[in-house]
């Protein structure tokens, strides 16, 4: 061991080092494995993989490939150049991390997220792992269906979406607008004929409103 700077710092030259933590709540029973050497920093506890590695939850099925990874045992993960594969689909950005206190995924940078017909950019998405609740902020747009809003709700279970604030949603030969002030447009998931489809309708119902409240 040697000192730098003001940190100690423990390099670990093992590959395919694995971190578990005990199994209470979505993100408590990740496992972590280096693809090169890590580095700990024993005054913060903080672990760095300069190589990345890979990271799977049991539980909630998120797992990753990253091309950097740092994490606290217990605490956070930070992972840069991701493809993150979960229930909620298929998730690139530049970075994501994971507070595992509060079950929270959250993502930014080049974000895209190909789920059943969705695919949807936006600046930032927020995954909530308790309520299985996507929350899509900053220039959302997605391609099928067309739309794009302000902000974007997506239940995870069942696929059904709100569109909140600004919006403009097109299917077909119809163009549906959100009232100047804005406004919110319910797009229920539906198979017709075996191809998956959107129901839009402006009159949201009382359970999609109560399944979204708490992020409204």
């Amino acid at each position: 061991m040697r000192r730098l700077a003001c940190n100690v710092l423990l390099a670990l030259l093992v590959t395919g080092s694995v971190l578990v933590a005990s199994a209470q709540a979505p993100f408590a029973a990740l496992s972590i494995n280096s693809a090169g050497p890590q580095v700990i920093d024993i005054t913060t506890g903080i672990t760095t993989l300069p190589e990345g590695g890979s990271v799977v939850d049991r539980d909630t099925g998120v797992s990753f490939d990253a091309a950097h990874i740092r994490y606290l045992d217990g605490t956070f993960i930070e992972a840069t150049d991701v493809t993150v594969e979960g229930a909620f689909g298929t998730l690139s950005a530049d970075s994501v991390r994971i507070e595992m206190a509060d079950s929270l995924l959250t993502a930014s940078g080049n974000l895209r997220l190909e789920r059943d017909c969705l695919t949807v950019t936006s600046g930032a998405l927020r995954f909530f792992a308790l309520s299985a609740i996507a929350f899509f902020v900053g220039g959302v747009t997605c391609t099928e269906p067309a739309f794009n809003a302000e902000r974007v709700l997506l239940d995870v279970v069942n696929g059904d979406v709100l569109l909140v604030g600004n919006y403009s949603f097109t299917s077909g030969l119809f163009t549906m607008n959100s009232p100047t002030e804005g406004g919110r447009l319910e797009l229920r998931l539906q198979e017709v004929e075996g191809i998956i489809v959107y129901d839009a309708a402006t009159d949201v119902s009382p359970e999609l409103l109560q399944r979204f409240s708490a992020h409204l």
